[in-house]
């Protein structure tokens, strides 16, 4: 989610890519469900490429329990469309605890995968982010992974501003650090996306992106550059 969505939309999308930012007000609304889907030319998770030309569908659920603590909880599938027969399902909970000044929070998440080095496992990510001003963020976040029992962490800084009533554009920039996880440790690689998002109305919008991964001294990637749409729709 990006800062300036808060401009436009109640919620909008939640996972797909690093480069998070935060939530709507948790007073405006005490429930939302929303249905993302969207294309990418590459597949790019932690700095690994796990996939070309790939398809996704994400549904959540977030519910307000107070005016700080949100409750976030879906399902998400993806399947590559070009060569091979790689596909992710996954099943998450992510809790946070939000001011205005800043966001603590816990995502745990179930991942299967199908012809991929990734392994089966639960994600546990803890993250705090501080806001800045209305359009910047800076995050620092911390995962591990049950499959592989490795270490991710990285730091980014988001930005949004809108474009007119109904549209924002957004980037993000941001580096890692790995222990033990798929065979990268070290400084693992710096990444950046680019977006822009219009709302058609208050429950739908588009958003077409691009963004990039660039391996540092650990990462076993080259570089990679990406481009996509998302579709959101929510209630």
């Amino acid at each position: 989610i990006f800062p300036g969505m808060r401009h436009l939309l109640p919620v909008l999308p939640l996972l797909l890519l690093p480069c998070m930012a935060e939530e709507e007000s948790v007073s405006d609304m005490p429930i939302g469900i929303e249905v993302v889907t969207g294309y990418r030319s590459e597949y790019i998770h932690r700095g690994f490429k796990l996939a070309a030309d790939f398809i996704d569908v994400q549904a959540e659920a977030e519910i307000a329990l107070s005016n700080e603590w949100v409750l976030s909880l879906g399902g998400y599938y993806g399947t590559a469309t070009g060569d091979g027969d790689f596909s992710e399902s996954a099943a998450f909970l992510d809790l946070k605890y939000d001011t205005k000044q800043w966001t603590a929070g816990l995502a745990v998440t179930w991942r299967d995968y199908q012809d991929s080095f990734f392994k089966d496992g639960f994600d546990l990510n803890p993250s705090f982010t501080w806001h800045l001003t209305e359009d910047w963020d800076l995050e620092a976040g911390l995962a591990y992974d049950t499959g592989d029992g490795g270490w991710y962490g990285n730091l980014e800084a988001a930005w949004s501003h809108p474009t007119g009533k109904d549209s924002f554009v957004s980037a993000c920039a941001g580096t890692s650090f790995t222990e033990d996880y798929y065979g990268s440790s070290g400084w693992h690689d710096v990444y950046a996306r680019l977006s822009w998002t219009y709302a058609f109305n208050q429950h739908v919008a588009v958003t077409p992106f691009a963004g990039t991964s660039i391996p540092m001294e650990s990462g076993p990637e080259s570089n990679r550059l990406f481009a996509g749409v998302w579709f959101e729709v929510n209630f």
